[in-house]
């Protein structure tokens, strides 16, 4: 045993910058199917609540990234459609030649009151096309859950994509950095009558509609916007997807979405998008848990949290986003940071996975430089401009005593402050004490943490 272990009775973790990578964007949301509800609310006042919670920087979560869902519009003939509360998202083509720019307002003031509170970036995504698209005649999927859109429509969907980014960035000044026209496309499940829109690609038809859209966006000058995908729901799926892509198709991507769901091909998936000069997002990923309703359920906590870290750590994406920030009450799930009536009653709660989620966007802070560690558990960050180290660790364990080796850090400056997550506690801050090279602190069982050391430096790198 050194003589660093033996002092504390336990084996120090590493935080060293030098093993870390560039780049990290920040964090973000979807807007579906939360912004087509709460965006109506009449309670204008409730609204900016929630808003301000989720995306203000020191009264809230700070998120900084909105995936804007395009919606297709559902048949109005389907009596009574089978889309969850929210999920009816409008469509600017309720028909054939006909646009509406009056449409899906809900999702729009949404959109627009993130961007006032400082998000940066946005992202526009389509679950389906339009329903005069599909060969069911309905934005829930083919009957076999196959190919939707019509062979001879796929032009008119990349014009119809394309065509509402253009008008967004005319009529309303928002500029969307990416465009996808995929939404987990491999899938099966997308069936006629399923709760949600969703649309199966096949890979030649997703290397169709990615090059239409191309096409698209080149046609209409709009070099502001480029191609993100696949999106796919497993890591598995990305790559056998991205390995079907042609040469030109996958130069079509600015940008790789990967949902992680399911699979395990992390290291592959980062080498891949290394390799082709990719930038690469965790685009989507939610959990409820395992447990009963309930608002301070901590099964999804510890879920949230390993996904977070595991994420950072491995696939090392560029951005973190989670599907709905807002989730439907009446769903009578454990998912998402807040729990909202979608069915009239404009009230919200908070869920603890609210505050889980604030132990990471509150502290790593978009400019970071992402630092894995050697422990699964935890993953840190450091801020250059504000001299900020921020640690995270993830407890499932029985209470726990950790200590830090920042031996590479300049602390002679510093200053420290926790911040603990558990079922007892909502981000509660502490201090703790910082030594000269370290740090050394008790976890609770069940529990997120949050070391946040504000006036460190880097010292030389050899």
């Amino acid at each position: 045993m050194n003589r660093v272990q033996d002092k504390w009775g336990t084996a120090p973790i590493g935080i060293d910058p030098q093993q870390g990578y560039d780049g990290f964007e920040g964090w973000g949301t979807s807007l579906v199917w939360w912004g087509h509800i709460l965006g109506q609310w009449s309670d204008r006042a409730k609204l900016d609540e929630v808003l301000d919670l989720i995306f203000h920087a020191k009264r809230g979560l700070g998120l900084n990234i909105v995936r804007y869902n395009i919606g297709g519009g559902e048949n109005p003939h389907i009596k009574p459609n089978s889309l969850r509360p929210g999920g009816d998202v409008p469509g600017f083509q309720p028909e054939e030649g006909v646009w509406d720019w009056e449409a899906d307002e809900g999702q729009r003031t949404v959109l627009l009151g993130a961007l006032q509170r400082g998000v940066t970036i946005a992202e526009a995504f389509s679950n389906s096309p339009p329903y005069w698209m599909t060969q069911s005649g309905s934005v829930t999927g083919a009957a076999d859950g196959k190919n939707n859109l019509k062979d001879d429509y796929y032009e008119a969907f990349a014009h119809y994509l394309t065509e509402v980014v253009k008008q967004y960035k005319e009529r309303w000044g928002v500029t969307f950095r990416t465009l996808n026209p995929l939404n987990e496309p491999i899938s099966a499940w997308w069936k006629t009558g399923n709760i949600q829109e969703g649309c199966h690609f096949s890979i030649d038809k997703q290397i169709e509609i990615i090059k239409k859209v191309r096409d698209a966006l080149q046609a209409k000058g709009m070099t502001d916007t480029g191609i993100s995908g696949p999106d796919e729901n497993s890591l598995d799926e990305m790559m056998e997807v991205l390995e079907g892509y042609d040469e030109e198709t996958l130069g079509c991507l600015v940008q790789i979405n990967a949902h992680t769901y399911n699979g395990n091909q992390m290291e592959q998936l980062r080498e891949l998008a290394q390799k082709a000069g990719k930038r690469l997002w965790m685009s989507e990923y939610g959990t409820g848990g395992d447990g009963s309703h309930n608002h301070q359920d901590m099964s999804s906590v510890m879920e949230l949290a390993e996904r977070v870290i595991h994420d950072l750590s491995i696939l090392q994406p560029a951005a973190w986003v989670y599907w709905q920030a807002v989730e439907d009450e009446g769903a009578n799930n454990n998912w998402g940071f807040i729990h909202a009536d979608f069915r009239g009653d404009e009230s919200y709660e908070l869920t603890k996975q609210y505050y889980a989620m604030a132990n990471f966007s509150r502290f790593i802070l978009p400019g970071s430089r992402i630092i894995p560690t050697a422990d699964a558990r935890t993953v840190a960050a450091y801020h250059a401009e504000h001299g900020q180290l921020a640690i995270v660790v993830c407890n499932e364990q029985s209470e726990q005593q950790l200590v830090y080796d920042l031996s590479a850090f300049e602390l002679r400056d510093a200053s420290v402050k926790v911040y603990r997550t558990s079922a007892e506690h909502n981000l509660e801050e502490s201090k703790a004490e910082l030594g000269a090279s370290h740090i050394e602190l008790k976890v609770r069982e069940q529990s997120v943490t949050t070391i946040v050391i504000t006036g460190a430096g880097i010292k030389s790198w050899a």
